[in-house]
């Protein structure tokens, strides 16, 4: 009996370690992602470890709050995550969009970002769709553009 009682216990914290775990010391930046009104999954690169989806996903602004609001907490979504990264001059971040069709095709794209973020920087990730295009543009706290490079879907 108490083997069934630690095995969900056991998966749950195995599923932990598949997000984005921030790191809790060193010099770090805070990325803030945010949308177009548009669901979709940000990710941080893990060097050595692939793209790692953040705890929370990024919702479509609800409209009205209450029920709703507590609905997407539940769900770990939300219209804006904001995560920690690590200060590297190569630091990678990115958006995955995937929604299925009325056809039950699926609609997706990923995009991503490399920049040199700033010891206790705050940085805005925003994240577009329209036109079956993907786009991601970072700013700073002032609302400055940063000079980031749009790269290939790859995590060194």
């Amino acid at each position: 009996m108490k083997a069934l009682i630690l095995a969900p216990l056991a998966l749950l914290a195995g599923c932990q370690h598949l997000n984005y775990q921030p790191p809790t010391s060193g010099d770090t930046a805070q990325v803030t992602f945010t949308s177009n009104n548009t669901a979709a999954q940000p990710v941080v690169c893990v060097p050595g470890k692939g793209f790692k989806s953040t705890e929370y996903a990024l919702s479509q602004n609800p409209v009205s709050g209450g029920a709703l609001d507590d609905l997407l907490k539940t769900m770990k979504k939300s219209p804006q995550v904001t995560t920690t990264v690590d200060i590297a001059p190569d630091t990678r971040i990115g958006v995955i969009y995937n929604r299925r069709q009325a056809d039950n095709s699926r609609d997706r794209c990923k995009v991503a970002l490399q920049f040199a973020p700033q010891a206790g920087g705050e940085y805005q990730a925003h994240f577009v769709h329209e036109n079956d295009q993907c786009g991601l543009s970072l700013k700073d706290a002032s609302g400055s553009s940063v000079d980031a490079v749009l790269i290939d879907w790859q995590c060194p």
